[in-house]
Parts: structure tokens; sequence; C-alpha cells
């Protein structure tokens, strides 16, 4: 059985009516990543084997190339590229999305409708848009408030459940690398791995498996990579010329931060990319102590404390960056002068 560690839980009333769904249909947010793929699909699938009968939404052609195996861990798990409001489902299930803007379908969900909407996430700006919330923004991914939920519901979980639960809190933990990794996570990671999680599969996925067009767009990042004279603020950019050159493409934007990140002495690390012609996406991480959620929201972006994103439209790359940059160098030395009146 499940030993997960974990203080927070649903409450009762969130769980008494997720005890009722029958036909639910799952959705994470859009441009899905491993923990809002392990999430979403690893529910459903341990969902199927209670007997329930969960649908993912998910549209063709969004989940990146890299990802793509998580997919063919639960092949008879049904993918829907889109739903209508006439489907037999009885309730939504929304994972890992902070808004519901962000949610990854056509059509739009109606909140306010008669399908009841249960909101599972780990995002400190999530807006608790659903009609049931269970929100817990000091989980390290929405993947290890699955693994949570299951226990509390008493479920045994097949290796490809493991696995993809496995997978998402690898990826939002950066390899259980960030500051968010907790001894909870870890003791997770250890059940899940108890319960068949395929650790040399997921790891060789989800770091030694590019594909040429993803390697060649990573040597750009390396390339472009520039640092502020402080030696505090590295960042890199991909033009869209360069996702045309290198044949990669948009959802193939996952961690590629990490590389002006991995500098010495670095505290704030940003990239810049345009894989969609006028959308410019920046991935921001923070590292130590260095919190970069509020320079996403000063751009509209959210996220989380120490890893956070924004989109910005019809706006030049070189103007944005430009932006983003200012408010990080101003961002970074109120940090340090708080850090001294400490």
């Amino acid at each position: 059985m499940l030993q997960i560690q974990g203080s927070e839980l649903p409450d009762s009333r969130f769980l008494d009516a997720l005890r009722q769904v029958k036909y639910p249909f799952l959705v994470a947010h859009v441009t899905p990543d491993a923990d809002a793929i392990g999430s979403a699909l690893g529910l459903a699938t341990a969902m199927r084997e209670q007997g329930i009968e969960a649908a993912i939404g998910l549209p063709e052609g969004c989940v990146a190339d890299k990802l793509l195996f998580m997919l063919s861990l639960a092949p008879e798990t049904p993918l829907k590229s889109t739903w209508t409001p006439n489907d037999p489902f009885d309730a939504a299930i929304v994972l890992d999305t902070a808004g519901e803007k962000r949610i990854n379908i056509q059509p739009v969900i109606d909140l306010s409708g008669n399908l009841p909407v249960f909101n599972i996430d780990h995002h400190i700006t999530n807006t608790d848009f659903g009609q049931y919330n269970w929100v817990d923004p000091h989980a390290t991914s929405t993947c290890e408030l699955v693994a949570r939920l299951l226990k509390k519901l008493d479920w045994s979980l097949s290796p490809a459940v493991a696995s993809l639960l496995y997978a998402g809190i690898h990826g939002d933990t950066a390899g259980f690398s960030l500051p968010t990794t907790s001894a909870d996570a870890l003791h997770t990671a250890g059940e899940l791995v108890r319960c068949g999680a395929d650790v040399t599969h997921i790891g060789e996925q989800l770091c030694r498996s590019q594909a040429r067009p993803d390697f060649e767009l990573l040597r750009r990042v390396y390339d472009q990579t520039t640092i502020t004279s402080d030696g505090q603020i590295a960042y890199s950019y991909l033009s869209h010329d360069d996702f045309l050159a290198s044949g990669s493409k948009a959802e193939a934007i996952d961690d590629q931060v990490s590389i002006p990140l991995a500098l010495k002495g670095v505290r704030i690390a940003m990239l810049f990319s345009e894989g969609e012609k006028g959308v410019v996406r920046i991935n921001l991480r923070g590292e130590g102590n260095v919190e970069v959620l509020e320079i996403a929201q000063r751009f509209g972006g959210g996220g989380h404390a120490h890893a956070a994103g924004v989109r910005v439209r019809n706006k030049p790359i070189q103007d944005v960056a430009r932006e983003v940059v200012a408010a990080a160098t101003e961002h970074l030395k109120t940090h340090l002068i708080k850090s001294v009146d400490a």
C-alpha cells in the first residue's frame, strides 16, 4: 500500500463530491509539461483502474516530442482533442492550472455551468476557479498532490500510474534540485518507485533523449546567453527564426532556462522564446532565496516563487527582453537591500 506523507489533503466536501464522479473529463494547462501530463493522465488512469470512465482533454500537437513517452505509459486512457457540453461527462477535473484562461481545451469549459469543476493545483497564484478547490502551494508539483489523493482514497497504484506521477515530480523539481524539493516529496518519489515507477526509463526520456532539432535549439541557447555586468542575471533568447532554422517547435521549450541558470553566481535566469510568431514566452528562475514570481506578475504572468512564466504578445522580442531584464535588475537590488536590512 502506498505510504505517502504530506499534511495538506482535500477537505471532506471535495472528497465526498469526487467519490460520486463516474464520467470525469480531465484537463491541464496549455503547453503541458511533465507535471501537467503526469497529474492528468496519472489520475485518469488510476480512476479507470477503479472502474471510473475517465477521459483526458489534450489538443493535438500540444505535447513536446520528449514528453510523448508519457502518453504511451497509459495507452488505454482515452485522449480527446476537443469536447462538447453534450458529452456525457459528469465532472471536469482541472489539474496544474492556475487560472481558467490557461485551461488547455476548446471549447472553453463553462465554470458557471452545470458541470461540477474540481481544481487541483500547486500554483500560489491559483484563482480558486472551481466549485471544489484543492490548492497547496507548498507542494512541489500537482503529481505530488495526486499521489496524496490516491492514498487518501485508499487506491493501489499500478506501475503506469506510479511512473506518470514520478515523472511529474521529477520534472517540476528539476530532478529534485530546486528549493521547493521537500522531504515529503522525496519520500513520495521513493514510494512511487516501490509501486513500480520506472526511474531509468523516465530519466532517459526526460534528460537524455534530445531530438536533433531540439539539440540544435539548445546550442543556440548557449550561444545567445548574455550575463549582466554584475554577473547576477543571465538570460538567453530564441527568436522565431531560431525555431525555423533548427526545425524545433514551441512545444519543445521546457527547462532550457537552466542553461543560463547554470552559470556560477547567477541569481536570476531568464529565457525569451518566440516559438509562435508574435508571442514571446518568458521563463524565469530564481536561485537560492531569490524569488521571481513578482517579476512575472508585473508583466501579467504567474507561477511559483522560484519558477514563473509570462507570455507577451505583439511586441518585438528584443523590447520584451530589455524591459524584463530591467525589471529583474530592479527586483534583485530590492531583494539585496531587504536581505541586508534583515
